[in-house]
């Protein structure tokens, strides 16, 4: 389940139209949510408010093995329209945003020009910068964490992120990543104060041209790569890798294929995801070391339990059972709409539909041959708490359960 760092995260990409998905770091994002999931740990509560459109806050409490600890975090977003122009709390949410699961790419858009996001007061300009910030302080250990992310233009974005700790070296470190997506490609340069480690990434995609009325038709390839040096300890390192996706609209089920390679460690690494039905995902990993010949497969899906809901109801009952961020999707994936013109098929966005059904849990289940484990985990919202609930278990004869563990949010 995610965060609320990660849906307040989500929520600002959205409203000022920047794509995550562009970005190399999320290379793999589709499969890995599906195959690397984590278990909650012990008991987690967490509790969280949009206490003005322009800010939120968010506390939370876990209690491990009888050690109890928590943490504080704040937001400010600037405009102050961008968090409260989406649904964040959980009676309404749509799950899909919130609940790790299958992620289809959106759609390669260009970014819009700049001129019209200038707003002119008295023959001067006076419209602010897209801006978040972010505060988390842990406790008791006195841990603080804190990004800060300015968008210069619909192209440019600065994110700076910095923890301060007494248990790290210099007391803590900052990372600063100077981004730029044009929709054709993204370019990331990083730095980091942790052994004055330099980075660049990048990633292109072909097979999408902004002069077309469709761009990229929903299919496309990317190609990208990574390389970072550390000043201090004269450490490099360097990754490329290869993703294409495709949608409803060539093979009939949405999919995403990756395959990446660090050539100095001799891994690589290729993924395979797959939405096989509207309510079913499976996703695939191998990965193969060429110089200790070490392999590893890891299998990972998901099924999603859906209630469904009178088609005979007014709309007004409608738009009370169905979360308003579900109007407008169809099932948990954005299927293409197909329309015949003179005898060619023209692929477009779908119109935004009512869905007839509420998403209500997810069941998911990981196993990798390099480890005696299964992994499970059932996330859902009762009433207006989200439920998080996971295990992990061996097995081997005479093991059992490892791990498990529950985890509730809320957030009004």
């Amino acid at each position: 389940m995610h965060s609320y760092l990660d849906h307040i995260l989500e929520s600002f990409y959205a409203a000022t139209n920047w794509n995550v998905d562009n970005q190399y770091a999320n290379l793999t994002a589709s499969s890995r949510e599906l195959l690397d999931f984590s278990l909650p740990s012990g008991f987690i509560l967490n509790v969280s408010a949009l206490s003005s459109p322009a800010s939120a806050s968010s506390y939370s409490v876990k209690n491990l093995s009888g050690i109890v600890d928590g943490a504080i975090s704040y937001f400010y977003c600037a405009p102050n329209n961008l968090l409260s122009s989406n649904r964040l709390s959980t009676d309404d949410v749509d799950l899909t945003k919130v609940l790790c699961g299958y992620r289809p790419l959106k759609t390669l858009e260009s970014p819009e020009d700049p001129k019209y996001r200038e707003v002119w007061l008295g023959g001067k300009r006076v419209d602010a910068k897209n801006t978040l910030l972010y505060g988390k302080l842990y406790l008791p250990s006195n841990t603080l964490e804190a990004m800060y992310i300015r968008q210069m233009s619909p192209t440019d974005q600065i994110v700076i992120s910095a923890v301060s700790d007494a248990r790290l070296r210099n007391g803590g470190t900052m990372m600063t990543q100077l981004q730029k997506n044009t929709g054709k490609w993204c370019s990331e340069f990083i730095y980091s104060t942790d052994e004055a480690l330099l980075g660049l990434r990048g990633l292109y995609n072909f097979g999408y041209d902004s002069k077309l009325s469709d761009p990229s038709s929903q299919s496309f390839l990317s190609a990208g790569g990574e390389i970072y040096y550390g000043v201090f300890n004269k450490a490099a390192g360097v990754s490329t890798g290869l993703r294409y996706t495709t949608s409803s609209a060539y093979v009939n089920t949405p999919m995403t294929m990756t395959v990446t390679l660090n050539p100095i460690m001799g891994q690589l690494s290729a993924t395979y995801a797959v939405k096989s039905t509207t309510n079913t995902t499976f996703a695939s990993r191998l990965d193969f070391n060429a110089f200790s010949y070490e392999s590893d497969l890891t299998l990972g899906c998901e099924l999603w339990k859906r209630s469904p809901v009178n088609s005979t109801a007014s709309e007004a009952d409608l738009a009370d059972r169905i979360p308003q961020q579900s109007q407008a999707s169809i099932l948990s994936h954005e299927y293409l709409q197909t329309t015949q013109t003179e005898g060619a098929t023209k692929t477009k966005d779908p119109e935004p539909i009512k869905r007839t059904f509420v998403d209500e849990a997810v069941w998911k289940a990981r196993v990798s041959t390099s480890s005696p484990t299964i992994r499970l985990l059932w996330e859902g919202r009762i009433k207006a708490f989200l439920f998080s609930f996971g295990t992990e278990i061996d097995v081997r004869p005479g093991q059992g359960v490892k791990t498990f563990g529950l985890e509730l949010q809320y957030a009004s």
